[in-house]
């Protein structure tokens, strides 16, 4: 099975303006079931995607600033890797890469498109063209949830014109993770198409946290893993969690190294 995810250009489960509304137990429950079991382009909840194997990623050059590109990634990676737990290194070459990431070009993008997410129809280019700046597609099993490969596109030129590249490359992978949805629900969050949020936030890191926390298995079902959540995100609340998590948000990965 394939998730689409997409950075956009672009009622909430809370409209509290101190910040405090996410640190609640049940705001991160709704949070995890909007964004990890919702879909894009789907109503009907899904199952938990994750990663249960050690994630190999390879970066596909077709455009400049090579070194800044892969300094970018190999930060975000090295963060999740820390949040989650997850095996994350490069390839030894692309061909043993499960998760690629394409720094491709706007004039590439129809052959990218068509290439590696088999976009034929000139309707989904158009969606794109006209809303997203940048794609992640994930792949599953189809009935265990487990995150088999996944294929990233960020057109440099594209996202570097609305100021969005470091923005793509947190969001997109991210996303792939198993966190497929954006959400207008959930804030404030990289995975909310209003937010101005660039890096992940400290509600980003504990639905990560979440997720890969081993009680949480893939192709649970809402009603399996609700228990779950509300036992994890009231362990993390008691135990200070929320705190801890935003100054992750603020210290680590690319955030540490912003102006």
């Amino acid at each position: 099975m394939v998730a689409a995810l997409l950075l956009l250009a672009g009622t909430s489960l809370s409209n509290a303006s101190d910040g405090a509304h996410w640190k609640s137990a049940d705001y991160l429950v709704e949070s995890f079931v909007e964004i990890a079991l919702g879909s894009e382009y789907e109503v009907r909840r899904r199952q938990v995607r994750k990663w249960t194997t050690p994630i190999r990623h390879a970066l596909v050059h077709q455009t400049g600033d090579a070194a800044l590109h892969e300094r970018l990634v190999r930060t975000h990676f090295e963060h999740l890797a820390t949040l989650t737990g997850l095996d994350i290194l490069p390839a030894t070459s692309r061909e043993a890469a499960n998760l690629l990431v394409i720094l491709s070009s706007e004039s590439r993008l129809k052959d990218d498109l068509q290439r590696h997410f088999g976009w034929n129809s000139a309707a989904q280019r158009e969606r794109f063209h006209r809303e997203a700046v940048c794609l992640g597609v994930l792949s599953t099993s189809r009935r265990s949830g487990r995150i088999t490969r996944a294929v990233v596109i960020i057109p440099v030129d594209r996202a570097r014109a609305r100021g969005k590249l470091p923005a793509c490359v947190v969001e997109e992978l991210t996303q792939v993770l198993g966190l497929p949805n954006d959400s207008e629900k959930v804030f404030p969050s990289v995975f909310n198409d209003r937010s101005i949020d660039d890096f992940l936030t400290g509600l980003d890191v504990l639905l990560l946290k979440m997720l890969y926390d081993p009680r949480i298995k893939p192709g649970m079902d809402e009603t399996t893993v609700r228990p779950l959540l509300r036992e994890i995100s009231a362990e993390l609340v008691r135990d200070g969690g929320p705190e801890r998590a935003e100054a992750i948000a603020a210290t680590g990965g690319l955030a540490a190294s912003s102006p």
